[in-house]
């Protein structure tokens, strides 16, 4: 999108775009779809477009290794759909543009990739976040009998002495312990305990 700027002079000049939308309402979905054509081994879940979850498509949860599972609103690309891959993320729950998922398209990825041996979910401290993270871990238990622990990340080295550290770029790292550990075949303690370590 090209636009003009009228400066105090009353000359008109041409901006630049900053981005790249076709339409505002759409973004997600077309980055989503986009994502999954060119990028092998992952698809979405059924329910797509309102549960927008991208998950491994060579994943079997009957394998005996841990799920992870992260996610959050849309915005912030290649977090998190990006990172779904093996030895990372097992699915990503994509929220509409700066708003969390919801807790049925978090529940829809714990029980669409967890088997016996778990699901580690990772979310930012951002208060929608962890209610709709927490909501969906505590269904999956109680609805499901699926053995889920849920992480929360904290970092924060934008805003120093934080009351509130929200968790953003250090969750990448944490993302990949967890990940790493639970290819490695270790179970959901230890792949928690790895993923808290780098928190």
């Amino acid at each position: 999108q090209v636009g003009f700027k009228q400066t105090p002079a009353g000359k008109r000049i041409e901006r630049m775009a900053k981005r790249f939308i076709n339409d505002s309402s759409s973004i997600v979905l077309e980055a989503v779809d986009g994502l999954i054509k060119s990028t092998p081994n992952i698809t979405r879940l059924d329910g797509y477009p309102d549960i927008k979850v991208v998950v491994r498509s060579d994943w079997d949860k009957a394998a005996g290794k841990v799920s992870v599972i992260c996610g959050g609103g849309s915005g912030h690309e290649p977090s998190f759909a990006g990172f779904v891959a093996d030895g990372f993320l097992t699915g990503a729950v994509c929220g509409n543009v700066f708003a969390s998922p919801s807790q049925d398209a978090v529940l829809a990825a714990i029980v669409a990739t967890t088997g016996p041996a778990g699901c580690l979910l990772v979310c930012m401290n951002y208060t929608g976040d962890r209610f709709c993270f927490g909501i969906a871990a505590a269904r999956a238990k109680n609805e499901y009998g699926l053995n889920v622990k849920l992480l929360v990340v904290s970092d924060d080295v934008a805003i120093p002495d934080a009351k509130q550290p929200r968790g953003l770029a250090g969750t990448l790292f944490v993302l990949k312990a967890a990940g790493a550990a639970a290819a490695a075949g270790l179970g959901l303690d230890a792949v928690e305990a790895e993923a808290a370590a780098v928190s």
